[in-house]
């Protein structure tokens, strides 16, 4: 494993055995960048996840560089809203890689700077989200209902009432056993549906928006914009031109 290297201002060694340590998570994306949002840092998950062959490769690219068009772009701007001072804490986030694969995962990013003050950029995470409902409790029971049912009116507060819960009881229970709160796992199962009738059907976005649950066209698109990073009309497009490039990419 390369040990790594970063500028005047990271590299104390305790830092550098940190990084060293991050990249065996298999499960969670580390990375650190400058404050142009160039990478400086990636673990060992987001290289393999990006299909590149060494941390050299990452480093000095920008988002837009390594991730499909435009998503690069959403993720740069991301970057420096949090380098002006707005810190973003466990973004539900659907990533598409190169290739066509995707994953949900919680994004964490915090800027980085000197005790003087000075900026050096900033530090993020992005944590998997393997949710399953099959824990044989009262919570997997309401979980399953949430993705049998996503397309209709699902008050949190009536899901909370079928556990026979509180609802601030009912609230902390889901985000211990499934990392997430009520809200995100419906999200996520509605941005889930959406996605799958954009790459399988010709359905016009404001059917699909319909059939996911959301009688408001502006507010699934922008709910799907808030968790991809690209509004529905551009996945479609950009699914389409992944899966034209795939079998050139396999040969």
């Amino acid at each position: 494993m390369q040990r790594p290297t970063l500028p005047e201002g990271f590299g104390t060694p305790g830092l550098l055995t940190l990084l060293d340590l991050l990249h065996f998570l298999p499960d969670t994306v580390v990375f650190i960048k400058d404050t142009q949002g160039r990478y400086l840092y990636g673990n060992e998950t987001l290289l393999r996840r990006l299909g590149l062959p060494s941390p050299g490769a990452l480093t000095g690219k920008q988002a837009s560089d390594v991730f499909p068009s435009p998503l690069g772009l959403n993720y740069s701007q991301q970057d420096q809203a949090v380098l002006t001072g707005k810190p973003l804490t466990e973004h539900l986030e659907l990533h598409l890689y190169t290739g066509g694969r995707s994953g949900w995962c919680l994004t964490t990013k915090r800027p980085l700077s000197l005790p003087s003050g000075q900026p050096l950029g900033l530090m993020g995470i992005s944590r998997d989200l393997p949710v399953s409902s099959s824990n044989g409790t009262a919570l997997s029971a309401a979980v399953a209902h949430i993705h049998e049912h996503y397309a209709q009116p699902l008050p949190i507060a009536a899901l909370a009432r079928q556990t026979r819960m509180s609802l601030v009881t009912f609230e902390r229970q889901i985000k211990r056993v499934y990392g997430v709160t009520p809200s995100q796992l419906l999200t996520r199962a509605r941005v889930d549906a959406a996605t799958r009738l954009l790459q399988t059907t010709d359905l016009p976005v404001a059917r699909i928006a319909v059939e996911c649950g959301y009688f408001d066209h502006s507010a699934f698109t922008r709910i799907f914009k808030g968790t991809v990073g690209v509004t529905p009309r551009q996945f479609r497009q950009l699914f389409l031109a992944e899966t034209r490039r795939r079998p050139d990419d396999s040969g």
